[in-house]
C-alpha cells in the first residue's frame, strides 16, 4: 500500500488501465462539441465581417443614389424653372439635362420622375426616353419632412400616370422620393422620384452568400422583403418569429441561433440605418450545411479511436512501466505554455517527485503571470492615456448652434460677408464635431483647410495670398482627419510676419509612384539651419507619444499620427524656401480603403 502511494511506477500501472477507456470516450464527445462550437464561432466571425463589408457596399451605393437626388439643387437656373414652371422649350431642355444627369449618376437607375407643383407638370426619364405630361399630384401619405427623403420598398415599375409613355418592360425596383423646396423656405415646389433596379442589390449581395446552400435577405423596417435570394419572396412581408425578434433588437448587428430564432441554423444580420431608410441585411446558414463537416470528422475520429484503443491499451502498460506518461504530461503543459498559453493548468497532484516538480513549476508560472499581468496593465493604461489625449475635444454643439443663429442674423441685417465667415467657421465646427470618421478623403480635408484660410484672409486682408496646385486624381485618396490643417497653421503661428510684404501660402498635392504628396510652402520668416536640422531629426524618428511642449508641437503631433496610421511608410520633411520661408512636404502611401464623398 505504501508503494502504491509513493511510487510513480505502481500508480501508473494500477490507474492507467482503469482510466484509459473513460478519457478516450470523453475526448471524442468533447472533441465533437468543441469542433461544432469552433465551426459556429468561426462562421459567425467570418460572416459578420462579410455582412459588414456588404453593408458598406450597399450603403455606398445608396449614398450615390441619394447624392443623385440632390443634383437639382445645384443649378440656380434650374431652381427658377422648378419654382416658376416650364415656360418654353429652353426650360424643358434644362429639365431634360438635369434628369439625364440624375439617371446617369450611378448604375442601375431604372427611371427618374419629376413632378412640379406649378402647372402640375410631370417629367419621366427612362434610359434615353424623355416624356412630359400632366399627372396627379403625389400621394399625401408619403409624408416626407422638408429637405428629407424617403425610400419605398420593392415594387413593379410604373409610368406614374403618363399614359403615352413608350412601351418598356416593367421591372422590380425600389424607389427613393425627395420633395423639392424653394431654398431656403419650407415651401414645396415639386417631387423627385428615383426608381432603382433590384438587380443592383442582387449584384452587391452575390458575393455575400453561397447560393446553393444559404439564404440572403434585405428587409425593410416592417419586415417587407426588399431583396431575397429566393426572388419569389421579394415584395412580401415576412411574419416569422426570427424576423420580429431581429427587427425588435436594438443592436445594429448580431446573430441568432435556433433557441432564439426557431430556425435550424444560424441567422446573422446587420442593419443599415440612414435618414431615408431602415434596412436589415440578413444571412441564413442551415445547420446541416454548417455542421456537416464537424459530424463527418467526429465519425472518422470515432472509428479511428476504436481501432486505436486496443493498441493503446497494450502500449500504456509498457509506457507506464517506463515512467514516460507523467513526463509527457508535463512536457505537453510546458509546450502549451511555450506557445503562449500562459494560463495552462498543470494538473499533477502527487506526493512523489513528479508532484514536487509540478508544484514548483506551477508556482513559478503563477509568479511569471503575475509580473506579466502587472506590466500589461501598466502599458495598457499608458496607451489609453495617449489615445484619450489624441481624441479629447470640447463638445462644440452649443457653439455650432450659436454660429448658425449669428449667420441667420447676419443675412437678416444684409451682411453677407459676416455670414460667409460665420458659415465657414460653422463648417469647420461641423467637420471637427464628426468623430465617427477618422479617415476622410483628401478633398474633404482640403475643404476644411479652405474654410480655415477664409478666416485668415479676412484677418490679414490684402497681406495674405493663397495659391493652390491640386491634383484632381488625388482628391479621393483617404488620409487621417485633421492632418493637413496643422501644417498650414504652422505658418501663422511661426512664419507669418507683419511686415509690408504680402504673405504667400501655397498648397499643392500630387500622386507620385503610388504615394500621395502634400506640399505647403510659405514666404515667411523660415527656420535657422541648425533648428531645421534638429526638427528634421526628430521628425525622421519614431515618436512614442504625442508632443505637448516645445516649439512646432503641431508638426510633431502630425508625425506621431502618421506613424500610428502608416508606420515607417509616412514621412514629413522640412526645407527652406528660397529666398526665405519654409517648405513642408508630407508623403503617405495611398490605400485601398473606400471613402464615400458626400
Amino acid at each position: 500500500m505504501r508503494l502504491l502511494l509513493t511510487s510513480v511506477r505502481y500508480k501508473l500501472i494500477a490507474l492507467m488501465l482503469i482510466s484509459i477507456v473513460i478519457p478516450t470516450s470523453a475526448s471524442i464527445v468533447v472533441t465533437y462539441f468543441y469542433t461544432k462550437e469552433s465551426v459556429k464561432e468561426r462562421s459567425i466571425m467570418e460572416n459578420t465581417r462579410l455582412l459588414s463589408e456588404g453593408k458598406s457596399n450597399i450603403s455606398n451605393f445608396l449614398g450615390a443614389v441619394n447624392n443623385a437626388s440632390l443634383i437639382l439643387y445645384s443649378n440656380k437656373k434650374l431652381d427658377g424653372i422648378l419654382s416658376n414652371g416650364v415656360a418654353d422649350p429652353a426650360d424643358q431642355s434644362y429639365v431634360y439635362t438635369a434628369l439625364q444627369l440624375v439617371s446617369k449618376a450611378t448604375n442601375n437607375i431604372y427611371q427618374v420622375y419629376l413632378y412640379l407643383n406649378n402647372g402640375q407638370d410631370s417629367f419621366l426619364m427612362n434610359k434615353d426616353n424623355f416624356l412630359r405630361g400632366q399627372a396627379k399630384a403625389p400621394p399625401a401619405e408619403l409624408n416626407i419632412a422638408p429637405y428629407a427623403a424617403k425610400s419605398i420598398p420593392t415594387h413593379w415599375s410604373n409610368d406614374y400616370g403618363l399614359q403615352q409613355f413608350p412601351q418598356t418592360n416593367p421591372g422590380l425596383v425600389f424607389s427613393i422620393y425627395r420633395p423639392l423646396f424653394r431654398v431656403p423656405t419650407s415651401e414645396q415646389i415639386g417631387l423627385l422620384g428615383i426608381d432603382v433596379q433590384v438587380d443592383a442589390l442582387r449584384k452587391l449581395c452575390a458575393q455575400l452568400y453561397d447560393a446553393a446552400h444559404e439564404d440572403m435577405y434585405i428587409l425593410d423596417g416592417d419586415g417587407t422583403v426588399i431583396y431575397a435570394s429566393d426572388e419569389s419572396e421579394i415584395g412580401k412581408k415576412q411574419e416569422q418569429s426570427w424576423v420580429r425578434h431581429m427587427l425588435g433588437d436594438d443592436a445594429t448587428s448580431g446573430s441568432m441561433e435556433k433557441d432564439v430564432s426557431g430556425y435550424d441554423g444560424i441567422i446573422l444580420f446587420d442593419k443599415i440605418k440612414l435618414s431615408y431608410l431602415d434596412w436589415t441585411v440578413v444571412k441564413r446558414i442551415p445547420g446541416d450545411y454548417l455542421f456537416g463537416h464537424a459530424r463527418t470528422l467526429t465519425m472518422i475520429n470515432t472509428v479511428i479511436a476504436v481501432l486505436s484503443l486496443s493498441v493503446a491499451t497494450a502500449a500504456v502498460l509498457y509506457v507506464s512501466i517506463r515512467f514516460t506518461h507523467p513526463i509527457k504530461q508535463l512536457i505537453r503543459s510546458m509546450s502549451k505554455i511555450q506557445s503562449g498559453q500562459l494560463e495552462e493548468p498543470i494538473e499533477i497532484v502527487r506526493n512523489d517527485e513528479f508532484g514536487i516538480l509540478a508544484k514548483k513549476f506551477r508556482t513559478m508560472m503563477e509568479t511569471i503571470n503575475d509580473l506579466i499581468f502587472r506590466e500589461y496593465k501598466l502599458k495598457l493604461a499608458n496607451k489609453t492615456t495617449q489615445l484619450k489625449m489624441l481624441q479629447a475635444q470640447v463638445n462644440p454643439h452649443f457653439i455650432n448652434n450659436a454660429l448658425q443663429s449669428i449667420g441667420a442674423s447676419a443675412l437678416d441685417n444684409d451682411a453677407p460677408d459676416v455670414y460667409e465667415l460665420v458659415s465657414s467657421l460653422g463648417r469647420m465646427m461641423h467637420y471637427s464635431m464628426n468623430t465617427k470618421d477618422t479617415i476622410v478623403p483628401l478633398s474633404q480635408e482640403l475643404a476644411y483647410v479652405d474654410h480655415y484660410l477664409l478666416l485668415q484672409r479676412q484677418r490679414f486682408e490684402e497681406k495674405l495670398k493663397i495659391e493652390y496646385a491640386l491634383d484632381e486624381a488625388a482628391g479621393p485618396v483617404p488620409i487621417p482627419k485633421m492632418i493637413i490643417q496643422p501644417l498650414v497653421e504652422n505658418y501663422f503661428k511661426h512664419g507669418f510676419h507683419k511686415s509690408h510684404q504680402t504673405g504667400v501660402l501655397k498648397i499643392g498635392t500630387a500622386l507620385l509612384d503610388g504615394k500621395l504628396q502634400v506640399v505647403v510652402v510659405d514666404n515667411g520668416t523660415g527656420i535657422s539651419e541648425d533648428r531645421l536640422a534638429t526638427l528634421n531629426g526628430k521628425l525622421s524618428g519614431t515618436p512614442s507619444e504625442p508632443s505637448d511642449s516645445g516649439e512646432r508641437i503641431g508638426l510633431m503631433n502630425v508625425m506621431f499620427r502618421l506613424r500610428l496610421y502608416y508606420g515607417e511608410e509616412a514621412s514629413l520633411q522640412l526645407e527652406p524656401n528660397e529666398p526665405h520661408g519654409l517648405k513642408i512636404t508630407m508623403i503617405v502611401p495611398t490605400t485601398h480603403q473606400e471613402v464615400t464623398v458626400l
